[in-house]
């Protein structure tokens, strides 16, 4: 069935920063069926976080500018394979970094099924191609986005050490394809129930996978703010999450910094995107909430619906 996507955003710097660090990106073709959506949460430095995250989500865009125009326009490009993930410490330059914790891991990024599986798989052949090209296109945006807040960072001493996480949804054909690296979130609602569509790289995920602590002592840990993947942050090379979900009439996505997702919980985002409202006030009504609740960080939410064309 054929979709057309309605978005809203807004940004703001809650309760307890000096500066807006997050930004947020939204496009959508004319047509309303293809879109990206970019949410990215800076840190590292006097103003370097504001310019990591405003370079994520340029370099990011610009290089996905294709899936916009023709088919014919849109190249496939080779990816390198997956580096070591190392720890790094947010909100705080990374002069010293903070060890990871490995776990066991439920959620699984999408991978391509086993020969014997496809076989058992309705899947239209030709389609295959064009999905791994989506994947490899969006993952390349990502690591060049890597590439220019590290050499910022190098050209000036002052910015050395700036960072970013990210999260985004290219949505092409019906499907939304989700980019995650570090804790900034993509929920998906549901026929009424919220679920996270990504996973954080963060120290009290791991303790959580691990079983050493409670899903809500996320919260109120006080390492919460230790994450072991992001952009920039001195490293040359990120490793990126992919996720699929193929959207129907009636889904809603939100993307958010973690400034939303600390300060206001799962319930009352479910209840507030199921509210009919529009999606400006849905976004006013998430910060809203967020400030009430202490508003500890910067706060940015970018709520998507769908619709039948």
């Amino acid at each position: 069935m054929p979709l057309k996507l309605l978005a809203a955003d807004k940004t703001d710097v809650g309760r307890q920063r000096e500066q807006n660090e997050d930004c947020a990106y939204r496009r959508i073709s004319s047509e309303g069926d293809v879109a990206l959506f970019i949410v990215a949460d800076g840190m590292g430095g006097y103003r370097a976080g504001e310019v990591a995250s405003r370079l994520a989500v340029e370099t990011i865009s610009q290089a996905l500018d294709s899936f916009f125009q023709p088919l014919s326009e849109q190249p496939t490009i080779q990816l390198a394979p997956p580096i070591e993930e190392q720890p790094t410490v947010k909100l705080a330059p990374p002069a010293e970094e903070a060890p990871a914790v490995r776990g066991s891991q439920e959620a699984v990024p999408h991978h391509s099924p086993a020969p014997e599986q496809q076989a058992r798989l309705t899947i239209k052949l030709p389609e295959t191609p064009l999905l791994r090209s989506v994947e490899e296109r969006l993952v390349n945006a990502i690591r060049q986005a890597n590439s220019a807040i590290i050499h910022h960072g190098e050209q000036r001493r002052e910015a050395r050490g700036l960072g970013c996480t990210v999260t985004a949804a290219l949505v092409y054909q019906g499907t939304a394809y989700i980019a995650n690296v570090g804790d900034s979130r993509t929920y998906l609602l549901r026929h009424g129930q919220l679920k996270p569509l990504t996973r954080d790289h963060s120290l009290v995920a791991k303790l959580v996978e691990a079983h050493q602590i409670s899903p809500e002592e996320i919260y109120t840990h006080p390492q919460r703010n230790l994450i072991y993947r992001s952009l920039g942050a001195g490293r040359r090379q990120v490793e990126v999450d992919i996720f699929q979900e193929r959207l129907q009439p009636g889904d809603m996505l939100l993307l958010c910094s973690d400034g939303l997702w600390e300060m206001v919980r799962d319930d009352e985002i479910c209840k507030t995107l199921s509210e009919q409202k529009s999606l400006q006030d849905i976004c006013d009504q998430l910060i809203a909430l967020a400030n009430a609740h202490g508003g500890e960080d910067n706060i940015t939410a970018l709520v998507v619906r769908v619709e039948a064309a």
